[in-house]
């Protein structure tokens, strides 16, 4: 009984031995294993909430909370210029305070007039700034002259070469709305430009300009796969074609003066403009009214036909045909409700940019054209910090430029805010 007794206290014993063995490899699993999982979790943890402080400080400039203050510095605002195909271009830089580098980022503004100066892009350029980044916003005269062409793409890239090489890094990151993010696809295929361009992040951009005034023209947009949707183009498409090409729709004394109420127009200055509109001549005053009154269809075959007639400058300004060389990482982003470029723009470029290049492609209720649409359901907002987080990513990724370095010539003159 004794030895059957001592035998079982010795099983007890061996099992208790190979359970604390079982015990302290498991320990030792969770101490080995800890560190890899800090070093994948974290990160990638770090840049959804850098992206949800960003969104939160982009939709609200005056947020505040542990949130909307997470990594966020001051920031200083500086007059620069650089130089392209002879001519001083004006731009601004966004510089954060209290960190010794930044990767550095282009930020190139859409149509409207003040350009740089825009609200809404200062707003944006100085949240990013806020978040750590360097950031450049130049002028494109064309784009604030209501025009999509090709030279802009080359500004475009010139002004990623001038800034990279301004902050003694080889590449820089590049982002763009409107039509300048369709452009800036463009630069960013060109071998010219290509190596000082780290990324590109295209927001509400164009595919196709023919596919834009066709839209523009007959409210339909048509898919990769051939099926059209059917909505109500904005006013603003009708316009910006019209300033463009103002001898198509007016008379030849009087297309100079309607393209200056058609800018004043779109400038929200309808009183300015009116009063222009005055100096006219009967038959076009009767066209500005029209305008006014947004009785856009009697323009559809003037636009439809100038599909056409400017074929070739409006393949030259569209990443149509152009992307197979893109060797850079892309991300796009588009409005759900966009009424100046449809969304179908995106499936386009979706369609074409080489799937090793393509980290992110996310049609949202959380933009307009580019500003802030609907906040949409939950899964529609992670969706949108997500593709900010991947932004965030490649942006840090980037080489950094160290900011008490900077020159002080060429891009970067002495004039100096602190915006708080």
């Amino acid at each position: 009984m004794r030895a059957t007794t001592s035998q079982s206290e010795d099983g007890l014993a061996e099992v208790g031995r190979a359970a604390r063995l079982r015990r302290a490899r498991l320990l030792l699993w969770v101490l080995l294993l800890l560190p890899v999982t800090y070093g994948l979790i974290y990160p990638k943890a770090q840049n959804y909430l850098r992206a949800t402080s960003l969104l939160a400080r982009v939709e609200d400039p005056q947020a505040t909370g542990w949130i909307a203050d997470y990594e966020v510095h001051p920031v200083e605002v500086r007059d620069a210029s650089f130089e392209f195909r002879g001519r001083s271009i004006p731009a601004y830089v966004y510089s954060p305070r209290g960190t010794e580098f930044a990767p550095g980022i282009v930020v190139v503004h859409g149509m409207h007039d003040r350009g740089i100066d825009e609200p809404r892009l200062v707003s944006f350029a100085r949240a990013l700034a806020s978040s750590g980044f360097l950031v450049m916003t130049p002028l494109i005269p064309g784009i604030v002259d209501y025009r999509v062409a090709a030279e802009s793409a080359d500004l475009i890239g010139r002004a990623t070469q001038s800034f990279a090489h301004g902050l003694g890094v080889p590449r820089v990151g590049l982002m763009a709305v409107s039509f300048s993010g369709g452009l800036a696809l463009l630069a960013a295929s060109d071998p010219r430009y290509s190596a000082s361009i780290g990324w590109v992040a295209a927001l509400g951009a164009h595919y196709d300009l023919a596919h834009v005034l066709r839209f523009i023209a007959t409210d339909e947009a048509v898919r990769p796969d051939g099926s059209v949707t059917h909505f109500p183009a904005h006013e603003y498409g009708a316009l910006i074609t019209i300033c463009d090409s103002p001898a198509d729709v007016f008379s030849q004394q009087g297309a100079a003066t309607a393209r200056a109420a058609i800018r004043l127009l779109l400038s929200g200055k309808v009183e300015a403009s009116e009063a222009v509109t005055k100096q006219m001549s009967p038959a076009d005053q009767e066209i500005m009214q029209r305008i006014y009154r947004k009785q856009r269809a009697g323009f559809a075959p003037i636009i439809l036909a100038k599909i056409e007639k400017q074929k070739d400058l409006l393949e030259a300004g569209s990443p149509a045909g152009h992307l197979q060389s893109l060797q850079v990482p892309v991300l796009l982003l588009h409005g759900s409700d966009d009424t100046v470029i449809p969304a179908s723009e995106l499936l386009w470029l979706k369609r074409d940019i080489p799937e090793q290049y393509l980290l992110g492609a996310l049609v949202s209720p959380g933009i307009t054209h580019v500003g802030a649409g609907s906040k949409g359901s939950l899964r529609e907002g992670l969706a949108l910090v997500h593709w900010l987080s991947l932004l965030i990513r490649e942006a840090r990724n980037a080489p950094v430029a160290k900011l008490a370095k900077m020159p002080a010539g060429a891009w970067i003159m002495t004039s100096s805010a602190t915006v708080q």
